[in-house]
C-alpha cells in the first residue's frame, strides 16, 4: 500500500507541478485562451455570416469529374474554368465532397476544425522559437481575411497553409525527412507553397550533410510521383 500511496503522490505533485508552470507562462496561457475564443468565434461566423460562393462549386464540379473517371485536365472544368492545381488537391477535395456530401454548411464546419488545427500548429510554432512576446500572439486572430478564406469561401489555401505549417514544425524539431515529405504534400495541393523552396533548401544545406538533403529531397519527389501514378494508373 505505501508504495502506490507514495506514486500517486508523486503523480499529483508533477500534476501541480505542470498546472503551475502553465499558469506561470503567460504565452501558453494566451495560446489556449485563444483557441477556446477563436472556437467559439468560428462558430458564430459559421451560424450567422452568409457564405461567399466564390470557388466551391467549382471545386465540386472538377471533383467531380475526376471521381468519374476523367483524368484529362483540360476536361476537369468547373464555374472558374479548368482545373490548375495539382493532384494532391484532387485527393483531398474528393475526400471533403465524401465527407460533406457536397454540402456548403458541413464543409464550412471541417474547414472551421481546419482552422482551428492551423491556428494551434501556428501557435507551437511561436511557443517553440520563442521569439514574440505573449502579446503577439493575439496577432493571429485579428485577421477578417483569414476567418473569410477558411469558413466562408472554403479555398484550398486553407489546406495548403495548414500542411505548410505542419512542415514547418516539423522541420523547427529537426525533422528534416518528415518535414519535406509534408512540404511535398502541401505543394501537391497548391503550387506557391514552392515559393518557400529557396529558403528551405538554404537552411538544409546549412544543416545537413549532402547526402541528407539528396535523401530527404528524394523522399519529397517520392510524394509527387506517387501521386502523379495514383492519378493516371487507371487512364
Amino acid at each position: 500500500m505505501a508504495p502506490r500511496s507514495a506514486a500517486k503522490h508523486n503523480a499529483l505533485r508533477r500534476s501541480n507541478s505542470r498546472t503551475g508552470e502553465i499558469l506561470k507562462n503567460p504565452k501558453l496561457l494566451t495560446a489556449v485562451a485563444l483557441i477556446v475564443a477563436e472556437s467559439i468565434f468560428v462558430s458564430l461566423i459559421i451560424a450567422y455570416v452568409p457564405y461567399t460562393k466564390i470557388d466551391w462549386d467549382a471545386y465540386m464540379s472538377q471533383v467531380s469529374g475526376f471521381l468519374g473517371g476523367e483524368r484529362n485536365y483540360e476536361n476537369l472544368k468547373g464555374d472558374t474554368g479548368p482545373l490548375v492545381y495539382p493532384a494532391g488537391f484532387l485527393y483531398l477535395y474528393s475526400a471533403i465532397q465524401y465527407v460533406t456530401g457536397g454540402q456548403v454548411f458541413l464543409a464550412q464546419t471541417l474547414f472551421g476544425f481546419l482552422y482551428i488545427l492551423n491556428l494551434g500548429i501556428t501557435l507551437s510554432i511561436y511557443l517553440k522559437t520563442n521569439v514574440v512576446p505573449w502579446w503577439a500572439l493575439v496577432l493571429l486572430s485579428l485577421s477578417k481575411r483569414v476567418h473569410s478564406i477558411f469558413v466562408l469561401r472554403l479555398f484550398n489555401d486553407c489546406l495548403a497553409t495548414t500542411i505548410l505549417h505542419g512542415a514547418l514544425l516539423s522541420l523547427i524539431y529537426q525533422k528534416w525527412h518528415l518535414g519535406l515529405v509534408i512540404f511535398s504534400a502541401a505543394v501537391s495541393v497548391k503550387m506557391n507553397v514552392l515559393l518557400y523552396a529557396p529558403a528551405l533548401l538554404l537552411i538544409m544545406m546549412k544543416a545537413m550533410s549532402i547526402d541528407g538533403v539528396i535523401s530527404a529531397l528524394a523522399g519529397a519527389a517520392l510524394v509527387q510521383v506517387s501521386q502523379i501514378y495514383m492519378l493516371y494508373k487507371t487512364w
